[in-house]
């Protein structure tokens, strides 16, 4: 019975995280759509312009995390505050990341924020199933 559940568990994960990843590539392009926007048209300063993609993509990626992903049920009010904590604390990670391969590796940052996106979405996966969507 335990490993029955066990086994339920897994492929119930295997498929939020294929979700996850749908949700993820959609404002991904989205968030880097914004970003390449502000940076290289309107020539807004690089950490502005990932911040602003990050939001618009966050926001968009709470709702559909909460509805298809995670087909969560819950209060909306926690999730938001706990899905928002999440991504302020990779916000955080995000642009560290993003303003050390820039500064100290001397990347583009248009390349360099395709680096930190990927580092960013490992976390946020694992924090927004075990922190906000946990059933």
């Amino acid at each position: 019975m335990a490993l029955e559940h066990i086994k339920l568990d897994l492929i119930t994960t295997q498929k939020q995280i294929f979700k996850f990843a749908i949700v993820g590539f959609f404002t991904t392009i989205l968030n880097y759509a914004f970003f390449y926007t502000l940076y290289d048209i309107f020539k807004a300063n690089y950490l502005i312009s990932a911040a602003i993609g990050f939001i618009v993509g966050v926001a968009a990626g709470f709702l559909l995390n909460k509805n298809w992903t995670f087909s969560s049920k819950k209060n909306i009010k926690s999730e938001i505050y706990y899905y928002f904590s999440v991504y302020t604390f990779t916000l955080i990670i995000g642009l560290s990341t993003l303003q050390f391969l820039v500064s100290n590796l001397n990347q583009d940052p248009k390349l360099a924020n395709i680096s930190a996106i990927a580092i960013t979405s490992i976390i946020n996966f694992i924090g927004i199933k075990t922190m906000v969507f946990k059933r």
